[in-house]
C-alpha cells in the first residue's frame, strides 16, 4: 500500500465482521491475526497458514468476498 507521494504505510488493520480477527498489512505483508497471532500470511494472492489445523482462503461469493477461517485440527 503506498500513500499519494510513494511512501509505504507503515500499518493498517481492518477488523474481520464476525469478530474472528483482523486483517494486519505491516508495510510490506499481510496477514489475518486471531488472539493477538498471526494465523495465516498472504503470499501470491493467496492464504498460507502459519498454523497446523488452520486454513484460511477468501471466499467465492464475488458479491459479497470476505475470508473464511477453517479448524480441522489441534492448533497447540
Amino acid at each position: 500500500m503506498f500513500d499519494c507521494c510513494g511512501r509505504e504505510d507503515r500499518e493498517v488493520k481492518i477488523e474481520l465482521d464476525n469478530g474472528g480477527g483482523i486483517v494486519e498489512f505491516d508495510g510490506k505483508h499481510m496477514f489475518v491475526v486471531r488472539d493477538g497471532v498471526r494465523i495465516a500470511k498472504r503470499e501470491n494472492r493467496k492464504w498460507v497458514s502459519l498454523i497446523p489445523g488452520i486454513t484460511v482462503r477468501d471466499t467465492k461469493d464475488k458479491r459479497h468476498p470476505g475470508i473464511e477461517i477453517i479448524y480441522s485440527g489441534p492448533t497447540h
